[in-house]
């Protein structure tokens, strides 16, 4: 009987007595007797010799092998051998060889080596095995790295440009990453978006790279000089269709400089006015962290406001004056002015405060509340630092992600609305 793994070649020249399917003993020769493992020194200068020292053994050819393939080559590991180019009895199926002299075409999914031996060489085709789809987290990111950047396909563009004032008094609930990121992940799907930068600190100036060193012409030039709009907005290198009005450190003067100004609270929604806007669809307007005349002035200017709420107690603390400066603006400045979104920043799954706090948000408010959770994430951070938005800096990463989802969640709305 042929060994377990193959080990064993029935019916070669010098195996007398052995009938088809018995086994040879390893180490044994043609004779049956054992023999030494190793080349005989007496004969390493021979042909013999030489090839016994390679691992080849000289006699008769392979099992269907042909004239002049005069090298009889020990199974492999696996007990499969060496395979020919005819089928073999015992070997697996799929596995073929190439005749000396040329390689022959093997069947698709086989590939063919060149063994470089000279004179006798032979080519020995073998399975290729295509490597299955990966699912690792490093390989998930990078899809979804590639489906950001590709911007493919384009989504729902709004039938007049919307005008969203993205505020909270409350400072570090992520305003400005709110408003660069949606910005950027709307501009990377076909819309054409404007960011005015309304805070003295000018972060998102700074996110999305765009130059505001104190004396140049900026958003304070139209609060307080009454220049045009249109003479502060710049282009944002690397994004195609978004845009930045910036603001500089002489902001930090306005909400003083804005108090004897005759509609003072009027300023901005003036410039908009005189602003082309026909080629936009969004226009976002980042707040600073307080309810001074900047932030009346953005609340005055835009229709809608969007609330990014830290998933944390104190947010929720700031929230009702907030909303009680929202109804005054409304009352006796801006009739149409509604809160349309509320985006939850900052979760941390690990904690049952932020699932209460996003529990009891989407209670008291409802639909207005994204789906979308933005969690904490080290790459959003890490990304104003590059002049960059998280979604151009890391796009695969889970900060990037749920940006991406909450603008595009916020572009079908629209869409559903209109």
């Amino acid at each position: 009987m042929t060994a377990a793994h193959g080990l064993g070649w029935p019916g070669q020249p010098g195996q007398e007595g052995a009938a088809s399917g018995d086994e040879v003993p390893p180490g044994a020769g043609p004779t049956g007797q054992a023999e030494p493992t190793g080349p005989d020194p007496a004969s390493a200068g021979t042909a013999a010799g030489r090839d016994a020292a390679r691992g080849e053994w000289p006699g008769a050819p392979w099992p269907g092998g042909e004239p002049g393939d005069d090298i009889v080559r020990p199974p492999g590991a696996d007990g499969l051998g060496w395979p020919s180019a005819a089928p073999q009895p015992g070997l697996a199926a799929g596995m073929v060889t190439a005749r000396p002299g040329g390689a022959a075409p093997g069947p698709a999914g086989f590939a063919a080596i060149d063994l470089g031996r000279g004179g006798g060489e032979s080519d020995v085709v073998i399975p290729v095995v295509a490597e299955p789809v990966s699912d690792t987290p490093i390989a998930r990111a990078a899809r979804a790295a590639l489906a950001a950047r590709s911007g493919s396909p384009a989504w729902p563009r709004p039938r007049a440009c919307r005008i969203i004032t993205i505020a909270n008094q409350k400072g570090g609930v992520g305003k400005t990453t709110t408003a660069v990121n949606l910005a950027a992940s709307l501009s990377l799907h076909g819309s054409r978006v404007l960011v005015i930068d309304l805070d003295p600190q000018g972060n998102a100036s700074t996110a999305l790279d765009v130059d505001h060193r104190s004396g140049m012409v900026s958003i304070y030039n139209v609060l307080v000089d009454g220049q045009p709009l249109s003479g502060v907005v710049r282009p944002v290198a690397g994004i195609p269709q978004l845009y930045c009005a910036p603001a500089t450190i002489d902001l930090a003067g306005a909400e003083i400089e804005l108090v004897p100004l005759v509609a003072r609270e009027s300023r901005l929604v003036r410039a908009l006015a005189g602003f082309d806007s026909t080629g936009l669809d969004y226009i976002f307007i980042d707040c600073p962290p307080s309810l001074g005349l900047l932030t009346v002035n953005a609340l005055v200017a835009a229709p809608e406001v969007l609330i990014p709420i830290q998933c944390e107690y104190y947010a929720l603390e700031g929230l009702e004056q907030l909303l009680r400066t929202v109804d005054l603006v409304r009352s006796h400045l801006n009739p149409t002015l509604t809160v349309s979104t509320i985006l939850l920043t900052m979760y941390d799954g690990r904690t049952r405060l932020a699932s209460q706090v996003a529990e009891e948000v989407r209670g008291h408010f409802g639909e207005i509340v994204l789906r979308s959770i933005i969690p904490r994430s080290v790459r959003v951070s890490e990304a104003p630092s590059y002049g960059q938005s998280v979604i151009t800096y890391d796009p695969g990463s889970s900060g990037a992600q749920a940006y991406l989802e909450a603008a595009r969640e916020m572009a079908h709305r629209n869409a559903a609305r209109t």
